[in-house]
């Protein structure tokens, strides 16, 4: 069997002889793509289609291409599938790309419409249906979703990402021993999927079962023990417990694998202020409002352990932006209570300023004092 450069060189050299021939170019297009030399397969494709604008294939493998481009290139890609499926009406395949691209976009109504399309057409493909229920989860609608994984588990019961998405759909609902029978399934299906163990161990959480959670949430990190979210949710186990040693401890495994993980920087910070470990509490909170600049909660709790630290000054600073936050939000409440801590802050920052201003003047002349009678000795030494 030739391999693809050799077949890429018995094409350049047809095309030597015949420039004219689209579905050469479209085929050598094709095979670029494949060693991911995307720009050059572009430019055949192009050529391909400016050559004969009847090449649905050529189309279709031209957005193909703009997809693996990335998302920036998702609206020229969704062209390309439209002028496809205008000279191949009704065709599965290329409904599923366009429906692809629509996803890319974030078009999910349009992507659902594209998708009911194929199973008007063809209503026995699996992950169709199961991508239909995403969409609808996606959309708030769990029950139109959980009939679209039922009816994706009926052609394919093997199909794990239904098992998941319906899992999640029924622990919306509340109904948790649905859902856990459907997580623990697409689990024993896929011992291996990390993903499926963190939403097994996310329902288990809600259902509050806490030692079911961590059972699963202890078999992903078997998988991956580098996993940031599971060290995370392993944390939050542990504060449902009231465990919260062993939380902020999981809290920190979780930043020290992503050291901007929001999330587990939010637990962190709280949890120490629990524990009244305020500087690693103020550590944690200012790093996160390096990132979270919209959060008044945040700047609210970075203050309460600026000041339990002393730290009047940055306090002050810190409930000023929770009230400009609070205020923002409408909540006028708190704008006004948060208000009222930072003018306390800020007569103690003025009170500590005055005090390391009379410090240092009293360092100042007790230097100066000093250095006068060191002269005045030397002088009488002489």
């Amino acid at each position: 069997m030739a391999s693809i450069d050799d077949t890429l060189r018995e094409l350049e050299a047809h095309l030597k002889a015949n420039p004219d021939d689209a579905s050469a170019w479209n085929s050598r297009g094709v095979l670029l793509a494949r060693k991911d030399q995307f720009g050059e397969a572009l430019r055949c494709l192009d050529q391909a289609t400016r050559l004969d604008p009847s090449h649905a294939e050529a189309f279709v493998n031209r957005g193909r291409v703009l997809l693996a481009l990335g998302p920036s290139k998702a609206a020229d890609a969704l062209k390309s599938f439209d002028r496809a499926l205008e000279l191949t009406p009704q065709s599965p395949p290329i409904l599923w790309d366009r429906a692809l691209a629509l996803r890319v976009l974030g078009h999910l109504k349009d992507e659902l419409a594209c998708l009911d399309g194929i199973i008007q057409i063809t209503s026995d493909n699996a992950t169709v249906w199961s991508r239909t229920g995403d969409i609808h989860l996606e959309l708030g609608q769990s029950e139109q979703a959980i009939e679209r994984y039922d009816r994706a588990l009926s052609l394919d019961s093997k199909l794990v990402p239904a098992l998941v998405g319906r899992s999640l759909a029924l622990s919306r609902l509340e109904r948790w021993n649905d859902a856990l029978e459907s997580a623990e399934s697409a689990a024993k299906m896929a011992p291996q999927d990390i993903g499926v163990w963190r939403v097994l161990a996310d329902i288990n959480m809600n259902a509050d079962r806490n030692k079911a959670a961590m059972k699963a949430l202890k078999k992903a990190f078997e998988i991956d023990p580098s996993d940031p979210f599971v060290e995370n949710a392993m944390g939050m186990v542990a504060y449902k417990e009231g465990r919260l040693h062993d939380a902020a401890k999981h809290f920190r495994g979780a930043i020290v694998r992503k050291r901007d993980y929001v999330s587990a920087l939010r637990n962190l910070g709280f949890v120490c202020m629990e524990l009244e470990e305020w500087e690693e509490a103020s550590r944690a909170l200012s790093t996160l409002t390096a990132t979270v600049k919209d959060d008044p909660q945040v700047y609210d709790a970075k203050a309460v352990a600026q000041a339990r630290l002393d730290d009047f000054c940055s306090a002050a600073e810190a409930w000023e932006e929770a009230r400009r936050l609070y205020k923002k939000a409408g909540n006028e409440k708190e704008a006004e209570r948060v208000h009222e801590l930072g003018r306390a802050a800020k007569i103690n920052c003025g009170r500590q300023k005055d005090a390391i201003r009379a410090q240092k003047e009293k360092e100042k002349a007790q230097r100066e004092f000093s250095h006068r009678f060191e002269m005045r000795r030397r002088k009488q030494s002489t």
